[in-house]
């Protein structure tokens, strides 16, 4: 398989990875325009054949996976790599047609999501309450399961009570997405992780679940609850889950 078109797969799947590419070499095994490809776990694919180079790329690659930047890096003497991180677009499944829906598809619109909004209540979940919107007025756990959830899915819970919140997870948590946030009181949310506990999700998802959701910008309206939220997928995006933790801990909040 050529490389774009392994590389338009990826995209296809919904994969964030890196594209590294020689920019500068006076090595004849290793020319200025070779690329290759680094997943998430560290394999890679390409036009680099020295182990030597491909384990000392690596790590670089794998950090700027983690932060989410582009950067150039020399892995050897004279051999100088731009390494591009690259990822599908951004999708965003809101669960919950609610009154904050209503105002965070539209930022979350503006800001460069493609949104999909899910409610079991079709007078809710209507195409004229959510224009430009992939709108599906389902049951929760049955439309959940045939979705196609990746790690470019960004996911928003705000349903109407614990029971969906629930249902909406146990499916939810079993993909691997770039983003969950659950909204609610913390006695909610300490409820649901629970029930999701005994329902077998491991504790280390569990701990990815961002819990209050938002940053912490002492929101109260639902438009306001919106822009914390969308802020918050924002900073996902661009700088990573350590992004939104230094944020949180610089205004004194918490995950």
């Amino acid at each position: 398989m050529e490389l774009i078109d392994r590389v338009n797969e990826l995209l296809e799947k919904g994969e964030t990875f890196c594209l590294a590419t020689i920019v500068a070499s006076h090595r004849s095994d290793v020319p200025s325009g070779r690329k290759v490809i680094i997943l998430r776990d560290g394999s890679m694919e390409g036009e680099i054949e020295s182990k030597q180079l491909r384990m000392t790329l690596c790590d670089p690659a794998l950090e700027a996976l983690k932060e989410k930047k582009k950067r150039i890096v020399e892995i050897a003497h004279g051999v100088r790599v731009f390494i591009d991180v690259l990822s599908a677009d951004a999708k965003l499944l809101v669960c919950g047609a609610g009154h904050i829906a209503l105002h965070l598809t539209r930022f979350a619109r503006q800001v460069g999501f493609s949104v999909t909004v899910l409610d079991d209540r079709s007078e809710f979940a209507h195409t004229s309450l959510f224009p430009d919107c992939k709108v599906i007025a389902e049951d929760f756990t049955e439309a959940l399961r045939d979705m196609p959830l990746s790690p470019s899915t960004y996911v928003v819970v705000i349903t109407r009570g614990h029971e969906h919140d629930i249902e909406c997870l146990v499916e939810i948590l079993r993909n691997e997405t770039a983003y969950v946030g659950l909204i609610g009181s913390r006695r909610r949310i300490r409820f649901v992780l629970d029930i999701l506990a005994q329902e077998g999700i491991p504790q280390d998802r569990l701990k990815e679940v961002f819990t209050p959701i938002g940053l912490p910008i002492g929101a109260e309206s639902p438009a306001e609850i919106a822009i914390s939220i969308v802020a918050e997928l924002v900073c996902i995006r661009r700088k990573g889950s350590a992004g939104v933790l230094a944020l949180r801990t610089a205004v004194g909040g918490s995950k």
